[in-house]
């Protein structure tokens, strides 16, 4: 996984192709209906200030994957099918995932940093970023959390992390190379700002389904595994993370086609994670 150092993260959106849907999308922030995230063993429901804990529904579609201007890892461009499904307008926050720790269906998110490589001093210097026990950062992605982590908190909610392919649909909407200097978190440019760190979810404007921060912010994990387009079906350990994050200095790691591989069991301030549910027809 590509990192920086956090105070450097000079952030700037760009889009890249992914091109061509079978359908258009619905109109910027159609939205599922927003039923409370519930713990499936106590009945502890979740807060939802703002946009947070709602749900925006993303419609069945065939588009191509990928991009031939990207990365070795976003060849080769290629046609995927995704059913309908609903995915989060935000990520998840401190305050949601702290309700999934309550009601005892999450355990707390770590307070120091774990990635292949990392030193004491590593874990003494960027453990001090994680947000879960920063009371002004309940409105901020949740992070240090591993893929385990994330994947309970969707189960307790009710939903799952998203595939990939969701993922970058849902991002793009099968469109990326129309995008550039549209809506924040498909094409939009932050303007010169520096983000020392994660910011509160919903700071830009959100994307062509409504979602917002699916550019920069935090790297958000999905239940895909890093294989490659053309042999999808690999035994690969290392899970997907998609969006680049607040720490990117560099602009290629924040394209919407952009795929980066993380261990499951990393737990790092720059990676945080959004959830998803699959829908009838």
């Amino acid at each position: 996984m590509r990192s920086v150092t956090p105070w450097s993260s000079a952030i700037v959106l760009v889009a890249v192709s992914c091109a061509g849907v079978s359908q258009p999308p619905p109109k910027q922030g159609h939205e599922a209906s927003a039923s409370t995230p519930m713990s499936l063993s106590t009945g502890v429901t979740a807060p939802q200030p703002g946009p947070a804990g709602r749900m925006a529904h993303i419609p069945e579609a065939t588009y191509r994957m990928g991009s031939e201007a990207g990365k070795p890892d976003e060849r080769p461009l290629h046609e995927v099918h995704v059913a309908a499904f609903d995915i989060d307008l935000t990520e998840v926050t401190v305050a949601e995932y702290g309700a999934c720790v309550h009601a005892g269906g999450c355990v707390p998110a770590s307070k120091e940093v774990r990635f292949p490589g990392s030193t004491p001093e590593d874990q003494w210097l960027y453990g001090q970023e994680c947000n879960d026990d920063r009371p002004e950062r309940q409105d901020h992605a949740e992070n240090c959390v591993d893929w385990s982590m994330a994947d309970a908190y969707c189960r307790w909610a009710g939903k799952r992390l998203p595939t990939e392919e969701e993922w970058e649909y849902a991002a793009c909407a099968g469109d990326c190379d129309t995008a550039l200097g549209r809506r924040g978190g498909v094409g939009a440019i932050l303007g010169a700002a520096r983000w020392p760190f994660t910011t509160r979810v919903a700071t830009i404007s959100p994307g062509p389904f409504g979602l917002f921060d699916m550019a920069g912010n935090v790297w958000e994990w999905t239940a895909s595994r890093y294989c490659p387009y053309d042999h999808p079906r690999c035994d690969d350990s290392r899970r997907v993370i998609r969006g680049g994050s607040w720490s990117m200095a560099d602009v290629v790691s924040v394209r919407l086609t952009d795929r980066s591989p993380a261990n499951p069991s990393n737990t790092t301030t720059n990676v945080g994670f959004r959830c998803a549910r699959s829908t009838a027809p």
